[in-house]
């Protein structure tokens, strides 16, 4: 740092001249906190001005970092609230599986996002080749908008349609063969 950066910290630091932040730099070699010392041996700096901002910024600082904790907290409680919002769902509403009228199989909906997220490639085998053997998928609970089964039974019908026309144009293909 500069000899002239020096005397200007201390001048602002000390809240003294130019003149004697320079000659106290001078006295203590150029040795910041020796020419501090100095200059509150003199009597010069207003000492109780610096400790009182000093102890108001530290005051600040603490506060803004107790309110910075305190908000962070707070997030994390709205978090951990929806997160429990969700798996509360979840746990009530469930995934059902029927195959001709017969109900297979009914678990949460969280159990079987866990299934797709953990097994997927398997899951998913599973879920296409229920279709092919005309197994029916929909869910029930409070928070199910029937919307939502409406939609599955018609994209389920299409492909049991799809599965029925290759099946008979299989039949009808072997018939003509013979």
């Amino acid at each position: 740092m500069e000899k002239f950066e020096m005397i200007e910290k201390l001048s602002a630091r000390a809240n003294v001249s130019f003149a004697d932040a320079r000659d106290a730099l001078e006295a203590s070699d150029w040795d910041m906190l020796d020419a501090l010392i100095l200059l509150e041996k003199q009597g010069k700096t207003g000492s109780e001005q610096i400790a009182r901002e000093y102890t108001t910024q530290k005051k600040e600082s603490f506060w803004q970092a107790g309110q910075d904790k305190a908000d962070a907290a707070g997030k994390a409680a709205k978090v951990w609230e929806r997160i429990k919002a969700v798996l509360h769902k979840g746990n009530i509403n469930q995934f059902v599986i029927t195959r001709k009228g017969e109900e297979l199989i009914a678990m949460p909906i969280t159990v079987m996002v866990l299934l797709m997220i953990c097994f997927w490639p398997f899951s998913m085998i599973v879920m296409f080749a229920g279709l092919f053997l005309k197994a029916r998928y929909s869910f029930r609970g409070p928070d199910i908008s029937e919307r939502v089964n409406h939609v599955m039974g018609s994209a389920q019908d299409k492909a049991a349609s799809a599965v029925e026309s290759r099946l008979g144009k299989t039949e009808a293909e072997e018939e003509d063969d013979q």
